[in-house]
């Protein structure tokens, strides 16, 4: 008996994992459906080493499966990979938050959102030039895909968005 309750327990938890995520999942759809470990946390919940993030009403998803640092590939939420993100510097770990959470203000193109997290650090006081220097460290080796510029050009349009920011 409980061998069948285990493993008629396994076949809805399959079944509901196997079906599609739905086109534009809220939060919920997508911890249920994806594989295990994830959790919801509300807006301006989040905390990344002491600073706590917020993005307008969007909640943040923490999905340790998460194949990057961050994702915001849906309209409802963001995505946090938190076993990637531990293990950059401070003024990284906000930038990438703050560049999913630019993706929710200002759209698909990544140097806008690059640019947002840039003046939203500069303006709340945790990026500085040091700061910059460490996301531009961070981004160095990334490749230009379709979707992003190569490292260096995302750091020299990042390091101009930071001069033409208020301080």
């Amino acid at each position: 008996m409980r061998y069948l309750l285990c493993a008629l327990s396994c076949a809805l938890t399959c079944a509901a994992a196997a079906q599609p995520l739905k086109r534009d999942p809220t939060p919920q759809d997508y911890v249920e459906r994806n594989g295990g470990g994830a959790t919801v946390v509300a807006a301006g919940q989040v905390v990344l080493d002491g600073h706590r993030m917020s993005c307008g009403s969007w909640p943040t998803v923490l999905d340790p499966n998460l194949n990057d640092y961050a994702a915001a590939p849906y309209r409802q939420f963001i995505i946090l990979n938190m076993p990637y993100i531990a293990k950059v510097p401070t003024a990284v770990k906000l930038w990438i938050y703050s560049h999913e959470c630019g993706h929710k203000f200002v759209g698909p193109d990544e140097n806008k959102a690059d640019c947002f997290a840039v003046r939203r650090g500069r303006a709340a006081g945790w990026l500085n030039e040091q700061g910059v220097n460490e996301v531009c460290n961070f981004i160095s080796v990334a490749r230009s895909d379709a979707a992003h510029l190569g490292g260096p050009d995302r750091c020299a349009l990042m390091r101009e968005c930071y001069r033409r920011a208020p301080p």
